[in-house]
């Protein structure tokens, strides 16, 4: 049996540090007790680094979602 690799995530710490294509996850932080907890995940179309704002093409809904980066943390998906 295969075991399947675990993408490796990188912290975002600043907007200007995404690119159009970048692969993402939102996380939200539900708890001192609790992993955070992926709200959504997708790649990259445009980004407003001013207002802390991403907007990404999401996996699951295939719709264009905008992300705010003072609500949760980003990572990068390699």
């Amino acid at each position: 049996m295969l075991k399947e690799a675990k993408a490796q995530k990188t912290r975002i710490r600043a907007l200007d540090q995404l690119h159009r294509g970048d692969e993402i996850e939102a996380h939200l932080s539900v708890g001192p007790s609790y992993d955070d907890v992926v709200i959504r995940r997708g790649s990259v179309q445009d980004t407003a680094p001013g207002i802390g704002v991403v907007w990404i093409m999401d996996r699951v809904s295939g719709m264009r979602k905008a992300v705010n980066a003072d609500e949760c943390s980003l990572w990068r998906v390699a």
